[in-house]
């Protein structure tokens, strides 16, 4: 069983000071029995970091019905949502990438969300976190469940990512006769998991354990400098070689001059028509 306190402990070990501004991605079921659950989760971050800190967690959304900032909930995970439905809580206003935010810099974390071009682009909350020098947890989950690498990718303009129409969200005034563009989507399959070798090697990175998660925590600027040369000396370092990945294989063809045989992609997956493996644009 781990508590609140051996939580809040932990968290020191692992360089959590108060005042840091803490990107947040987590599982709970990686941790085992939490007493308290979710919100003690929720607690011993905000603990850990204090009044002057700040808390921040993706409040990641599907994309096929409107988004409302008030009632759609958070699909990734059981912290993430408990955490926006705190009423201290601030979430931004995107249709997809929203975040979730309390203490001291919520507020200007999340103020503009909806205003910016892309939803992890710069001016979004995942720069500002950058800028801001805070810091991103992986709490019992992979770098792949880390939203900074879309802005790795947004950043080198990759080709593909996507643009996307889906139903506009519910703050925009008439939304139920609107539609919203999204520019540089980027679903799609991606093997993030080769940075964290490299996040080791140049002593980025510190590990710890909570309960049965492994914790990983990073300086956020650390992870855009060293993933940004990796990207600029090959953008396609994140694009896996398995040939029946429908997406990656597509991915790499865009960087070349080579005519798309889309034929090859029909049939060649699952019936999810949403999986990120099988997913290609015509």
């Amino acid at each position: 069983m781990v508590n609140k306190r051996d939580m809040v402990a932990a968290l020191g070990l692992m360089d959590i000071r108060q005042g840091d501004i803490v990107l947040v991605h987590s599982s709970l079921t990686s941790i085992g029995y939490v007493e308290g659950g979710a919100g003690a989760v929720v607690d011993a971050l905000l603990e850990a970091v204090g009044p002057e800190g700040t808390i921040v967690m993706s409040t990641l959304t599907g994309w096929t019905e409107p988004f409302d900032a008030a009632s759609t909930p958070s699909a990734v995970g059981k912290i993430s949502e408990t955490f926006r439905r705190r009423p201290d809580a601030r979430r931004s206003l995107h249709p997809v990438h929203s975040v979730a935010a309390v203490g001291k810099q919520a507020e200007w974390i999340t103020a503009g969300h909806e205003r910016c071009e892309t939803g992890c682009g710069p001016g979004t909350p995942y720069y500002k976190i950058r800028d801001m020098g805070g810091k991103v947890m992986l709490l019992g989950v992979d770098m792949d469940r880390n939203t900074i690498m879309h802005a790795l990718e947004e950043e080198i303009d990759a080709r593909y990512l996507k643009t996307a129409t889906i139903p506009a969200p519910t703050y925009i005034e008439g939304h139920e006769h609107k539609t919203f563009t999204l520019h540089k989507f980027p679903p799609g399959h991606r093997d993030f998991l080769k940075l964290t070798p490299v996040l080791r090697e140049r002593d980025a990175i510190v590990e710890g354990r909570i309960g049965n998660a492994a914790v990983l925590v990073m300086d956020v600027r650390s992870v855009f400098d060293i993933g940004l040369e990796l990207l600029r000396a090959d953008p396609l370092f994140f694009i896996c070689r398995n040939p029946n990945c429908n997406s990656c294989h597509w991915s790499r063809l865009l960087y070349t001059d080579e005519t798309i045989d889309y034929a090859r992609y029909r049939g060649n997956g699952c019936a999810d028509r949403t999986c990120e493996i099988c997913a290609v644009e015509e």
